[in-house]
């Protein structure tokens, strides 16, 4: 009878942890926000967990115009982004704080011109990366040097 309590304690106890963990997961992945660069206001996805900045925008077929995908990390670094499973060009736009150092305009998707599973990093650390359609950056005048307002993310 006590073995049984035991085992059934057990079980609802790792029933809890997963479910924390699971709801953690989900809670941490695409969180919506805007952010404003110039007169430009973008909808982005957050990817701050691994997962959700493993998986990034690959398998999608499209990105609307005003929407994109921000990365933050804990911490600024070199990180390495690819193009595996991409379905269309995007231009990559790396943020230290909140000022744009870098951006890598029209990176093709593994189907498109090439890309297959280049590299594509930053010169100097970065905590943030912010992913949009290939062309924006040009159409909506982005340039080193801007400014990323969003007073929830960027403070």
């Amino acid at each position: 009878m006590i073995k049984r309590m035991l085992i059934g304690a057990g079980i609802f106890i790792a029933i809890l942890i997963i479910g924390g963990i699971s709801a953690l997961i989900i809670y941490s992945e695409n969180k919506p926000a805007e952010i404003k660069i110039g007169d430009s206001i973008f909808k982005v996805e957050i990817a701050d967990s691994i997962i959700s900045q493993a998986r990034g925008l690959s398998g999608r077929k499209n990105l609307p115009e005003d929407e994109g995908m921000l990365f933050i990390f804990n911490s600024p670094q070199i990180c390495s982004f690819w193009m595996k499973g991409m379905n269309f060009p995007l231009d990559i736009i790396w943020i230290s704080g909140n000022k744009i150092i870098q951006i890598d305009k029209d990176v093709p998707f593994p189907g498109g011109n090439g890309g297959d599973f280049e590299l594509y990093s930053p010169s100097d650390p970065v905590d943030k990366v912010l992913e949009i359609n290939a062309g924006l950056s040009d159409k909506f005048g982005i340039k080193t040097g801007d400014e990323i307002i969003n007073t929830a993310l960027f403070k």
